[in-house]
């Protein structure tokens, strides 16, 4: 018996599983890719970047090479800026990297929700499947249960838990992970951020006029 052939035999359940399973695919498939995306655009800023020494030129491989990195998106907010209030660019970096980061978590959520509710289904198509086999065995009479019909019923029943365990583990493995890499990008932001003010203040205090 094929593997297709035996999640069929669990149940109508097994089809929202088979379902919940393709949304977790693509779910996890397009955060990997867009991770991958962020990270590399990222670390070729940041190279290109520590080259330079001037404003103007880390202005120029900002608007040339920023426009696709969360990171060049909240520098810019820095580099810029047309207020002499600290503070306020230290916010509007910070609301920047917030706001990318919140693009990045698109989906997570709806991750979570099918982590939670598979094994659920699951369940719910065991109870289901146990139900019919016990109704079945009412029906048969004490004298005329069938030994093998009852314990066939009550695994296909249980193939829908088994079934419901897999994409529910699954789904909050790679929850937990792409979590782990959205937190490693938010601390890399929030260094790169400190690092950068300081820079663009030495920049600033080079370039100043001396009295």
């Amino acid at each position: 018996m094929s593997v297709l052939n035996l999640a069929l035999r669990g149940g109508f359940l097994m089809y929202p599983l088979l379902l919940i399973s393709i949304a977790v695919l693509a779910i996890v498939v397009d955060k990997y890719m867009r991770l991958s995306q962020i990270r590399k655009a990222n670390n070729k800023l940041r190279l290109s970047l520590e080259r330079q020494d001037k404003p103007e030129s880390i202005r120029a491989v900002l608007q040339m090479q920023g426009q696709n990195s969360p990171l060049g998106i909240m520098l810019d907010k820095l580099y810029n800026t047309q207020s002499n209030d600290h503070e306020l660019t230290l916010k509007s970096m910070e609301s920047t990297a917030n706001l990318e980061l919140h693009k990045l978590e698109k989906g997570m959520g709806w991750l979570s929700t099918f982590a939670a509710i598979a094994p659920l289904i699951g369940f719910l198509g065991t109870v289901i499947g146990m139900v019919r086999v016990f109704m079945n065995i009412q029906g048969q009479g004490q004298n005329s249960v069938d030994i093998n019909m009852l314990a066939g019923g009550i695994w296909e029943a249980l193939l829908t838990t088994v079934g419901g365990l897999i994409v529910g583990i699954v789904a909050i493995v790679f929850y937990n992970d792409i979590v782990q890499n959205l937190e490693n990008i938010a601390k890399d932001l929030q260094n790169q951020a400190v690092e950068s003010e300081l820079k663009y203040h030495a920049i600033a205090h080079k370039d100043a006029p001396q009295p």
